[in-house]
Formats: structure tokens, sequence, C-alpha cells
């Protein structure tokens, strides 16, 4: 059976292909660098304790009904470069929030979270057909944040006071959506990147 060459990962797990990345399941050999970020495994908890990773991992993969995270490796050499996560933020959403982690800044401006934020945005669509919309949330100060969130489809919804992450007063935030029905436009052309992944997707079902 193939494996990524990174860590002997089964290539069967990967959840979705673009151009450069690979969105997969994380593995148990994931752990000893996903241990090293507190949220790189869970938007809600800091998960940097080996061994509370390693039970959780266990227990549910990171995959549950109302949260999960991906692996973000890269496409030919299958090194893992970071995750995207996504929760059930309240039962008002009718959808899920989203998250991402590059780990390496040297990796970071490279493309990578921006092509895996699009990429997981549109399976968690196609896998989950309840889900009317994605959310991020973005602290103000942070404009490569927001600026990727642009380029990937998302629209800025509003600003909410006072709740970034951390900190005695956290920071304001801006909210970013991208609904289904905005999905279900950009599939529509062929030269969108959701375009391109149901391409890539049928191509291989023939």
């Amino acid at each position: 059976m193939a494996c990524s060459p990174a860590n002997g990962v089964k290539l069967t797990d990967t959840i979705a292909e673009g151009r450069r990345i690979r969105l997969r399941k994380l593995s148990h050999e994931d752990l000893a660098q996903v241990s090293r970020f507190a949220f790189t495994a869970s938007i809600v908890e800091p998960l940097d304790d080996p061994a509370a990773l390693a039970t959780a991992h266990a227990v549910a993969g990171f995959w549950t009904a109302d949260a999960g995270a991906v692996a973000i490796v890269a496409r030919e050499s299958g090194r893992l470069l970071g995750t995207s996560q996504f929760y059930r933020p309240g039962p008002c959403v009718h959808g899920y929030e989203l998250g991402y982690i590059i780990h390496d800044p040297a990796n970071w401006g490279q493309g990578y979270a921006a092509e895996a934020v699009r990429l997981f945005s549109d399976h968690l669509f196609e896998v989950r057909p309840a889900a009317q919309r994605h959310q991020l949330m973005i602290e103000t100060w942070n404009t490569r944040s927001w600026r990727l969130a642009e380029r990937c489809g998302f629209v800025r919804e509003g600003l909410m006071r006072t709740s970034g992450f951390g900190g005695e007063t956290p920071a304001d935030s801006f909210i970013y959506g991208r609904t289904r029905n905005d999905w279900r436009q950009e599939g529509e052309s062929p030269v969108s990147l959701g375009g391109l992944a149901r391409q890539s997707a049928e191509t291989a079902r023939t």
C-alpha cells in the first residue's frame, strides 16, 4: 500500500488535494510536532500535553460530529506543515468556525495556509450538507490573516469587540463568513479553486 515519504502515513488517509498541499487525517506520528503548538489540534482547548494529545487522538482521531482537525502536508514530500481545524461554535450558528496554523515561520507567506483553508472549507461543505456557513474569527491587527480570508472567498461580516484570544483584555476581532451559496457559485466556475478541486475529484472517480 502506498505511503507518504514523510512518516509512513497511508495516502488513503488523504481528505483533499490541491496544487501544493494535501489535507489528511492526523496520525500518531504527527503528535510530537503537534504538541509544540497549543491550539493546533483544537481551536477550543490547548492540547500541548503529549499524554492528553495522544489520548484525544486515540478516542476519536480528532474528528467528531462537531469538531475536528486535519494535517496540512506538502503534496510531493508529505512533510507536515501545520493543521486546519473546525468546530461548532454554538447552536444558533448553522455551520462551523475554522482555524489554521502553519507551524514553521519559514513556511509562512508561501500560500500553504490559503490553499488549506479553501480546500478544507470546500471539503466540509461537500461532506456535511447541513452546514450552511463557515466562519473565521480574526483579530483586527492580523492583517495577513484577514487578507488571506478574503482571498479564500470569505466576506467580512462585522466586528466583535473584546473577542480575541488570550490576555486580560482580548482584542477586537473581525468575523468573516463563507456561505454554502457562495461555495456553490464559486464551484460553477472552472477557474475557481473550488471548481478545480471538484474537477480533480470527478476526474479521479472516472
